[in-house]
């Protein structure tokens, strides 16, 4: 799983930079008046990143949890187990 690695390394990365920019900001707040909206995308951006990187890591799970789901909201477990009641 490459993917997970670098989604993740590079959403760690982005997400530090982010929070140190809004750190930045908090603390020269005189002379950095843009450094809070390029820290809060720069975070959201970071947070993102480790979701996706998430999604791709797990997404054969999250796949079999949503056709079980689909299954249990349409009532009918197969077509064919109706087909032996009595």
């Amino acid at each position: 799983m490459p993917l997970f690695k670098v989604f993740f390394t590079v959403g760690i990365l982005v997400l530090v930079c982010g929070v140190t920019f809004v750190m930045i900001d908090w603390i020269v707040h005189s002379f950095t008046e843009g450094l809070r909206v390029v820290g809060t995308r720069f975070t959201i951006a970071g947070i993102v990143s480790i979701i996706l990187a998430y999604l791709y890591r797990y997404h054969k799970v999250l796949g079999f949890l949503f056709v079980q789901f689909k299954r249990k909201i349409s009532n009918k477990q197969d077509k064919s187990s109706e087909w032996y009641k009595p």
